[in-house]
């Protein structure tokens, strides 16, 4: 997303929706005007509006930037929700929208997971047709689209701590060091037979963007805090390293959590 949030102008205003704890850490854009909106209370960055994206309380065309990262597939109202989000865009704004592939195994293993708990329900499967629904409603034209890689972070034993979220899940936790071995063999199962075990869904780009996006997917994603980076820039950071003969691991710079590192193929 920070083809998008790079290149807006001081004082943008940025809608963060369905966003929970934010999108983005507080400090990262301050001279943006952030509001972040979920149905419950959020701790994300800028101003937090309590809401149902289906009854947006803002002025038409008010935000020049929409921030959809991992929230459509929780909306009940999702037609409602999408013209809301149509209306509030201004007409040469941008959004950016990150959504599951319901084909996958990662989103799959999800549903099981937080089967009786809301979770996703609404499911996609087709890159081509959502992206094109998504235009029409957005009123903006698709830009680009990235695939997602999962590192299934949301089954990890460190992030599933809370005695709420024991109640929601169906299946138990995993501990992060065997989940960051089991995404390392998943990415290795993707390279050797050219399967879409490590992909989790798509980051679909619309409108005003910034820059040009790089569509390359970015397989090194934290099993702790989900976070994806570009396998150049990690080793930009010097946080890669090597272990266990040919394999290397990177710790995260968002978290710190040691990964099993590869690098970035276009195209793949």
């Amino acid at each position: 997303m920070h083809e998008i949030l790079d290149h807006l102008a001081e004082g943008a205003r940025v809608l963060d929706l369905g966003s929970r704890d934010g999108s983005f850490s507080a400090g990262a854009y301050p001279h943006l005007v952030v509001v972040s909106v979920d149905l419950k209370s959020s701790r994300g960055p800028g101003r937090l509006v309590q809401s149902d994206a289906a009854q947006l309380p803002f002025r038409s065309r008010s935000f020049d930037a929409v921030l959809l990262n991992h929230s459509l597939e929780h909306f009940e109202q999702l037609k409602r929700a999408l013209q809301e989000i149509g209306r509030v865009v201004k007409q040469d704004g941008a959004i950016y929208a990150a959504v599951p592939d319901a084909r996958t195994l990662s989103d799959r293993i999800y549903r099981k997971v937080y089967a009786d708990s809301g979770g996703h329900v609404n499911l996609f499967g087709s890159e081509s047709e959502l992206a094109r629904m998504l235009s029409w409603y957005f009123g903006l034209p698709h830009v680009a689209t990235r695939v997602l890689c999962s590192s299934m972070a949301f089954w990890n034993s460190r992030n599933t701590k809370d005695i709420v979220v024991q109640r929601q899940m169906q299946l138990p936790s995993v501990w992060e060091p065997l989940l960051a071995a089991s995404v390392g063999a998943l990415r290795l199962v993707d390279r050797v037979f050219h399967t879409r075990a490590q992909v989790y869904g798509w980051a679909f780009y619309f409108g005003t963007v910034g820059e040009a996006v790089d569509t390359t997917p970015r397989v090194n994603v934290c099993v702790r805090c989900g976070q994806a980076h570009a396998s150049d820039g990690l080793v930009d950071r010097g946080v890669v390293r090597k272990r266990w003969i040919w394999f290397r691991a990177y710790r995260c710079p968002d978290c710190g959590a040691s990964n099993f590192f590869a690098d970035d193929l276009a195209g793949q």
